[in-house]
C-alpha cells in the first residue's frame, strides 16, 4: 500500500517537473489581430510622430510600407475601409449613413434596431440583436449592384463568422451632431452587423481646447482591448487627428501647431501602452485609411502602414506589388485571415503581407520620390503629349501646304519641323533613363532636359538615312526597356511613362505606355534591318537565313519578356505584339495574308492564349490576372469572366472619351490618312525607296489596333506604338522637295 501511495506521487512531481502552466496557457491561446485606423495620417505626420521619444523604438521595431488604396470613388476614409474589408473595390455613398448600437437613437421616432428591421422585413429581426449594426447596408448593396467590379461587401466579417470567430469594433470619429462611426465598414459582415465593441459616446471625453471639444478616451479603449481576448479581430477607430485636419483651415496657425503637438502625443502615449502588453500572439496593424486634406493637396496620397508581430523589423511587401516598402490595400484582408489560420477566399486579387529588406528610412525616401513623380506627372506627360500632337499635326500641314514649294525660309521651318519630329521618337528611350536620375526639380526643368537631350541626338542622326535612323532609336529604345525589365523594372516603376503606385493600376512588369513602344520600336528594328540588308547587298533579304533567324530570334526574346509571369506579366501585350510582327513578318517576306494566313494566325493567337493560361498555372510565381482568369474559365466562373470584360471595355471607353492619348491616336490617323490618301500618296513613293520599311508600317498598324483592343487601356498602347509610323512617315514625307518627287 505504502509502495502505490509514493508511485502515485513521484507520478505527481514527474508531470509537475514537466508541465509550464505559463507556456500552456499561451498556447492555448487564440491569434488575435488589433487594427488600428489613425485616420488622416499620411507620411509626414509619421515621421513628426517617429520624432516623440515614446514611441521611436517602438516604430524602428515594425515592419513598414506604403499603402496604395485604389477605390473606384473618391479617396476617403469610407472609401478605404470598404476597399480592404471586402477585399475589392467598393463605393461608398452618403445615403448609406453610418453605424449604431441597436438601441441607439436614429431618428426622433425610432432606434436603430428598429430601423433595421424596417429596411430590412424579416432578414433583420435576428440582426438587430448584433451589438453594432449598420442600417445602410441595403443600400450599400444597392449602390453596388450593376457595376464593372465585383463587389463582395462585408466578406471579412463574413468570413470570420464562418469560421466562429469573434470581430469587435471600438472608437468612433463623432463630433458635434455627427456620428462617424467608419470602421464599422471594415469590420461588418454583409449583413451589416458587428458581433461585439463600442462605438458609442464612451470613447470620447469631452475636453476643451482639442478639435470640436472632443478627444478620443484612449484609457478606455485601452481597458476594452486588454479585456477583450475572446475577439479575433479588433477594430479601433483613432479620429483626433482627422478631426483637427478637418477644422485646420479656420485655426489660427499657431493653435494648429499646438493642438497637432497635443494629439500627437496622445497617440504615442496610446502606442507605447498598448504596444508594451502586445502577447506573442498578437499581430498589431496601425493604417491610414486615407491622408487628411494637407497631404491629399499636395497629391502624397499615400497612406502609411505599420505592423507589429513576431517578425524583426523590416520593409513590407506582398505579391500583389512585388515592391519593398510597398503594399496594396486589398492585401490587409489576407493578411489578417492568414495570421488567424483562416484560409483566404478564392478570388482575391490581394495577398498576404511579408516582411523583406529595408529600414523605415529607405521607406521615407522612397515614398518622397513616388509622391514626386506623382505630383510631377501631369507636367511632364501632358506638355509631351501636347508637344507630339502639335509637332505632328504642323508636319502633315507643313507637307500638303509646303511640298511643291521651296525657299530659305521655308526649309528652315522644314528642317526644324524634322528635327522635333525625330526628338519625339527619342522621348520613350529618355523618359525611361530619366527615372535614374536622382534628382527632384520641377517638371519643367526636366521637360527642359529631355527637349535638349532629344534635340541634340536629332541634330547628330538628321544627316543618315531613313532606314539607320529608325533602327538607332528602335534598338536603343527596345534595348532599354528590355534590360531594364530583366534588372527588376527599377526605371520603369519611377519613370514619367512607367505605371503608377500611386494610382495602384500596375505595380510590377511592363506598363501600357511602354507595351506600345516596344511594339512599335521591335517592330521597325526588324523592318530597318531588312531595309538596311537590302541597300547594302541590293538583294532580297529572303534569300538568306541569318537575318531571319536573327530577327526572329529578337522578337522571340521581347515577345518572351513580355509575356514572363516574373518580367513584363503583359497577356495583352504579348498577343498584340504577336499579332504586329506576325503582320510584319507576312508583309516583309511578300507573303498574301489571305485564309490560310488568318487561319494560321488564329491558330497562333489560340496557342498563345492556351500557352498563357498554362504558363500561369503552373508557374511558381503568385496567380497574375491571368492566372486569376484562367482559374475561373476552368472552374466555370463565367460570370466573373464576364465581368472582367464588361470591366475592361468600360475602361478603355472612357479613356477614349477623356485621355489626351486618344487625341495623340486621333491626329496620327489623320496623318496617316493625309500621306496615304492626299493627292499625290505620298507612301506609295516612300515605298519605292524604303520598302521594307513601309512593309514594317503594317505590322505597327496592326499592333496598335490589337493593342487598342486587347488591353483596358488600349488606346493609351495603340497612341504609343503607332508613332513608330507616322513619326518617320512625317519625317521622310518633309524631305519631299528636296529630292524634287512629283505626283505621278
Amino acid at each position: 500500500m505504502k509502495s502505490k501511495i509514493v508511485l502515485l506521487f513521484l507520478l505527481i512531481l514527474i508531470l509537475f517537473a514537466h508541465t509550464n502552466p505559463g507556456k500552456t496557457l499561451a498556447v492555448q491561446e487564440k491569434p488575435q489581430v488589433i487594427l488600428l485606423f489613425v485616420e488622416g495620417m499620411s507620411f509626414a505626420d509619421l515621421e513628426k510622430l517617429k520624432s516623440l521619444p515614446l514611441v521611436d523604438k517602438w516604430i524602428s521595431q515594425a515592419g513598414a510600407a506604403a499603402l496604395s488604396l485604389r477605390t473606384p470613388g473618391p479617396r476617403t476614409a469610407a472609401n478605404g475601409y470598404l476597399l480592404m474589408g471586402s477585399g475589392g473595390q467598393a463605393l461608398y455613398t452618403e445615403r448609406s449613413g453610418t453605424a449604431y448600437h441597436p438601441a441607439e437613437i436614429f431618428s426622433p421616432r425610432e432606434t436603430a434596431g428598429e430601423r433595421m428591421q424596417e429596411l430590412g422585413g424579416y432578414r433583420a429581426h435576428d440582426l438587430a440583436r448584433s451589438a453594432i449594426l449598420f442600417p445602410g447596408i441595403f443600400r450599400l448593396h444597392e449602390d453596388n449592384r450593376d457595376k464593372p467590379y465585383t463587389s463582395r461587401l462585408g466578406l471579412l466579417g463574413t468570413t470570420l463568422a464562418a469560421y466562429k470567430i469573434r470581430i469587435a469594433s471600438y472608437g468612433n470619429g463623432d463630433f458635434e451632431e455627427t456620428r462617424q462611426r467608419q470602421a464599422v465598414l471594415f469590420a461588418m459582415d454583409q449583413e451589416g452587423r458587428v458581433p461585439a465593441g463600442d462605438v458609442s459616446e464612451a470613447n470620447s471625453l469631452s475636453v476643451r481646447g482639442y478639435p470640436y471639444g472632443v478627444k478620443t478616451n484612449t484609457a478606455y479603449l485601452l481597458d476594452r482591448i486588454r479585456a477583450d481576448r475572446s475577439s479575433g479581430l479588433i477594430a479601433v477607430q483613432l479620429s483626433d487627428l482627422s478631426r483637427l485636419y478637418q477644422l485646420g483651415p479656420d485655426m489660427e496657425p499657431g493653435q494648429f501647431a499646438r493642438q497637432y503637438q497635443r494629439v500627437q502625443n496622445d497617440l504615442a502615449q496610446f502606442l507605447d501602452q498598448l504596444l508594451s502588453l502586445r502577447r506573442a500572439n498578437q499581430m498589431i496593424m496601425l493604417v491610414s485609411p486615407a491622408v487628411n486634406s494637407v497631404a491629399a493637396k499636395d497629391k502624397a496620397l499615400l497612406s502609411p502602414l505599420l505592423l507589429w508581430s513576431d517578425q524583426s523589423s523590416g520593409l513590407l511587401t506582398s505579391a500583389t506589388t512585388r515592391q519593398n516598402g510597398l503594399v496594396s490595400g486589398l492585401d490587409v484582408l489576407p493578411t489578417v485571415l492568414t495570421w488567424l489560420d483562416v484560409p483566404v477566399p478564392k478570388g482575391l486579387t490581394g495577398h498576404s503581407i511579408y516582411r523583406t529588406e529595408g529600414d523605415l528610412s529607405q521607406l521615407l525616401s522612397q515614398v518622397e520620390q513616388i509622391h514626386h513623380t506623382y505630383a510631377t506627372r501631369p507636367s511632364v506627360l501632358y506638355t509631351y503629349v501636347m508637344l507630339q500632337i502639335v509637332t505632328v499635326g504642323c508636319a502633315a500641314l507643313l507637307w500638303m501646304w509646303g511640298r511643291r514649294r521651296e525657299g530659305v525660309g521655308l526649309s528652315r521651318v522644314r528642317r526644324g519641323v524634322r528635327l522635333a519630329l525625330l526628338a519625339l521618337l527619342w522621348f520613350p528611350a529618355l523618359l525611361l533613363l530619366e527615372a535614374a536620375l536622382d534628382w527632384k526639380v520641377h517638371g519643367s526643368l526636366i521637360l527642359g532636359v529631355l527637349i535638349m537631350a532629344a534635340l541634340a541626338i536629332a541634330f547628330w542622326q538628321e544627316n543618315q538615312s531613313l532606314a539607320k535612323i529608325t533602327l538607332g532609336v528602335s534598338a536603343v529604345t527596345v534595348a532599354v526597356v528590355c534590360l531594364d525589365g530583366w534588372t527588376g523594372a527599377t526605371l520603369m516603376r519611377q519613370s514619367f511613362l512607367g505605371y503608377d503606385p500611386v494610382i495602384g493600376a500596375r505595380f510590377y512588369g511592363l506598363g501600357n505606355e511602354y507595351e506600345g513602344v516596344i511594339i512599335g520600336g521591335t517592330v521597325m528594328l526588324v523592318a530597318s534591318l531588312y531595309q538596311l540588308y537590302r541597300e547594302r547587298t541590293r538583294v532580297l533579304p529572303v534569300a538568306g537565313l541569318a537575318l531571319p533567324g536573327g530577327s526572329l530570334l529578337v522578337c522571340a526574346v521581347v515577345l518572351y519578356y513580355m509575356v514572363a509571369p516574373n518580367l513584363g506579366t503583359d497577356a495583352g501585350g504579348f498577343l498584340a505584339g504577336l499579332i504586329g510582327l506576325f503582320v510584319a513578318f507576312a508583309r516583309l517576306h511578300n507573303l498574301r495574308i489571305g485564309k490560310k494566313g488568318l487561319l494560321l494566325l488564329t491558330g497562333g493567337l489560340v496557342l498563345g492564349v492556351i500557352g498563357l493560361m498554362a504558363t500561369s498555372l503552373l508557374s511558381d510565381q503568385p496567380l497574375t490576372h491571368v492566372g486569376r482568369v484562367s482559374q475561373q474559365i476552368l472552374a466555370g466562373e463565367w460570370g466573373e469572366v464576364g465581368q472582367m470584360i464588361e470591366r475592361k471595355l468600360a475602361m478603355n471607353v472612357r479613356l477614349i472619351r477623356v485621355s489626351i492619348w486618344s487625341k495623340v491616336f486621333a491626329v496620327s490617323l489623320i496623318a496617316l490618312g493625309v500621306l496615304s490618301l492626299k493627292n499625290d500618296r505620298f507612301l506609295r513613293h516612300l515605298a519605292q525607296d524604303t520598302p521594307y520599311l513601309v512593309k514594317g508600317f503594317a505590322g505597327v498598324i496592326a499592333g496598335s489596333l490589337a493593342g487598342l483592343a486587347l488591353n483596358d487601356s488600349g488606346i493609351v498602347t495603340a497612341a504609343t506604338c503607332i508613332s513608330f509610323l507616322i513619326v518617320p512617315a512625317l519625317y521622310a514625307a518633309l524631305e519631299e522637295p528636296e529630292q524634287k518627287r512629283c505626283s505621278t
